[in-house]
């Protein structure tokens, strides 16, 4: 599990998105990646994403995942 680098609580995905790398090459297999944007969500901290977590003020981190 992730935490906050400034107050060590647990981290939340905010939002996911799907990348691709080789998309727009014949020649190289096509990678795809889930990217997921991790926010704190400690009203008491720096880092603090704010009440909105679809549209956080500050993210802490992504985390990549390979999909294929």
């Amino acid at each position: 599990m992730e935490t906050c680098p400034k107050c060590n609580s647990l981290l939340r995905i905010s939002e996911t998105t799907l990348t691709f790398e080789n998309d727009n090459t014949p020649l190289l297999p096509t990678k795809a990646y889930y990217e997921h944007k991790m926010v704190c969500i400690n009203p008491e901290c720096d880092q603090y994403a704010g009440e909105d977590l679809n549209n956080p003020i500050v993210v802490v981190g992504t985390i990549k995942n390979k999909v294929n």
